[in-house]
């Protein structure tokens, strides 16, 4: 039995929708069966782009699946027991389908990727998954994300040795990047024009930096890249760039030779009074007493 044969029989909403739509029409292409498909490796059983729009609802239990839906335009809901989640773009939904749960789109339109993978490959994933977040966490929408995505769901569905490796790779990124979300993966999140910026950050921290000379170098609005980059890094860029200076600083501190002034002149602080207020802001103490506690 194929993958939308095995999903209409566990169905407790029924497939049709209204006259002309029904919960079939929505669902994403089967894979075909690879009776020797190694056990070691994450693999699918179905995966698509689904362009949906209100009324399109499932309510679902005992489908032996897990089931990964992230939301790329509008907003749809979960719901699972008492509890109800929007789901905006940029969320990801980690689903065990063997527990009754609903899907729908509340009103217009919602489009998301949806895959359905096999259990027991992907316990390992899912276990740390909601240890971590319960069914839902957010991933910023980017290049990255999307492609991996994309490539799930494009690639022809005529299954070899080849593809079954390339989606174990695909699938093990996208669930590792969930997992790890947001600390580890920002590099690969952010866009060519926000890791040139921080790059200019992280090994330019002694130049003058501003947020109008970064919309000059990137033809990109200041207010956009601020927006973008506190999103993505969690602190406004010229916030990043003054903790960037203070560890900086914090290694010159361990050479007795250079002062305190010295020190802030070298990472791009003159004034040394602004430079003793950003240590303490980072550092929870001053540059003196720092360099003290280091030869305590």
């Amino acid at each position: 039995m194929n993958f939308q044969n095995i999903f209409l029989a566990k169905l407790l909403s029924g497939d049709k929708l209204t006259s002309a739509l029904t919960v079939s029409q929505f669902l994403p292409t089967t894979y075909p069966l690879q009776p020797d498909e190694p056990e070691c490796l994450l693999s699918l059983t179905a995966a698509g782009y689904i362009k949906s729009c209100y009324p399109y609802r499932y309510e679902i239990m005992d489908l032996p699946f897990f089931c990964i839906l992230y939301t790329i335009k509008g907003s749809g809901m979960y719901e699972v027991g008492q509890k109800k989640y929007c789901l905006l773009p940029g969320t990801f939904l980690f689903v065990d389908c063997e527990k009754k749960h609903k899907i729908y789109a509340e009103k217009n339109s919602w489009d998301f990727y949806q895959l359905f993978l096999y259990k027991t490959q992907c316990l390992f994933f899912y276990k740390q998954f909601t240890i971590k977040y319960g069914s839902i966490t957010t991933i910023p929408q980017c290049p990255y994300i999307i492609s991996l995505f994309s490539r799930l769901t494009a690639e022809p569905f005529t299954l070899n040795r080849d593809l079954l490796f390339n989606n174990h790779r695909l699938l093990t990124e996208i669930l590792t990047a969930a997992i790890l979300t947001p600390s580890a993966y920002r590099d690969d999140f952010a866009p060519p024009y926000l890791r040139k910026m921080k790059k200019i950050m992280d090994t330019q921290y002694a130049s003058p930096q501003s947020l109008t000379q970064f919309e000059m170098i990137l033809g990109i609005s200041r207010y956009r890249l601020s927006r973008e980059f506190h999103n993505l890094y969690e602190l406004p860029p010229l916030q990043y760039l003054n903790r960037r200076r203070i560890e900086e600083s914090k290694k010159l501190l361990q050479d007795p030779a250079i002062t305190v002034y010295e020190a802030g002149r070298l990472v791009g602080i003159d004034n040394t009074t602004h430079f003793i207020r950003l240590f303490r802001k980072y550092a929870g103490t001053t540059p003196a007493n720092y360099r003290s506690s280091l030869q305590s």
